[in-house]
């Protein structure tokens, strides 16, 4: 599973609003009007708001354009699939007209319709295109074929100009991306130092600070879990620990099964069970300190192994 960064220098804002603008939104609005309510009253409030709202602002102006964006490119790539899925109807009435001008087994309808009818009903959509380009220019200048070719060019226009829209549209789409994209690192830069600031500024009350940020909201979205399934009398990994001070990591264990398991660290993934390790009992929820379970300092892998003989363990380890 992919793993949260830890660590002191680490910003948090970013790790935890990284790929979600909507929890990047409700992150950013949160600080942005709790620093407001202050503002006229809490110098430092006032001093971090002024920090971070034009930056905010610039996120959400290029958010909602990114959302209108994406909108608009789901109607111009549906346009041209309604186009494709209609086409069959028009290939079948082209090849019906131009049956009345040339038989099936002339040359000339041949020539037209060297394949059949599958390069214009099956494929990519750039074949597709293609394929109706190319029928336009073995047409010609038959003038046996010129109301024909005026459905056939019709068509063709149609599909081409819905077909470019849908590829602009694509690249506008990738764009506006990279513009929302930079917006919120920019904005999480800037609650980073604003964290900064206000630790400072309350640092004999840090609490009296806490209400610009909405700590338990990223607390849980930062958490990282891991759930599996181990098999009887079974030693398992959980996880290989990335924690930036595992002497003071916190795990909560939750044995979700009628077994009786035992966690322990080890240095690497053939490791067995030692002398050191945690007796976790079924169905049953604790919360244990890393090295509770043996050296973290030296041993990276953090396994479990199932005691039962009969029954499957499901374990859930989240790290705190």
């Amino acid at each position: 599973m992919a793993k949260k960064a830890y660590g002191l220098f680490v910003n948090r804002f970013e790790v935890v609003t990284r790929g979600s603008n909507t929890v990047a939104s409700y992150l950013f609005k949160q600080h942005i009007d709790s620093l407001y309510a202050d503002s006229a009253t809490v110098p430092i409030a006032m001093t971090c708001y002024n920090r971070a709202n034009p930056k905010y602002l610039i996120y959400s102006a290029g958010n909602i354009t990114h959302s209108s964006q994406t909108g608009k490119q789901s109607g111009n790539v549906l346009s041209m699939s309604n186009i494709l899925l209609d086409m069959p109807a028009h290939v079948d009435d082209w090849e019906a007209k131009i049956k009345a001008v040339y038989k099936a087994d002339t040359p000339e309808f041949k020539a037209l319709f060297s394949k059949g009818k599958k390069p214009f009903n099956s494929g990519s959509q750039q074949k597709r295109v293609d394929a109706v380009a190319t029928l336009l220019a073995t047409i010609g200048t038959d003038a046996s074929l010129a109301a024909v070719k005026i459905l056939v060019q019709a068509f063709y226009d149609t599909m081409l100009a819905a077909f470019g829209t849908k590829d602009v549209s694509k690249e506008t789409t990738k764009t506006d991306s990279k513009a929302t994209e930079k917006a919120r690192i920019d904005m999480c830069n800037v609650m980073e130092g604003n964290y900064g600031l206000i630790l400072d500024e309350f640092q004999d009350e840090p609490t009296l600070g806490a209400k610009y940020f909405d700590e338990t909201y990223m607390g849980n979205k930062l958490q990282v879990i891991f759930n599996l399934k181990i098999k009887m009398l079974t030693t398992k990994k959980i996880l290989k620990r990335t924690f930036a001070n595992p002497l003071t990591q916190q795990l909560q264990i939750i044995n979700n099964s009628n077994t009786t398991l035992h966690l322990f660290l080890c240095a690497n993934k053939m490791s067995v069970i030692g002398t050191v390790f945690v007796t976790i009992l079924p169905m049953s929820t604790s919360t244990h300190l890393l090295t509770d379970f043996g050296d973290p300092t030296t041993e990276t892998f953090l396994k479990a192994y199932n005691a039962d003989d009969k029954v499957k363990a499901d374990i859930t380890v989240k790290v705190l």
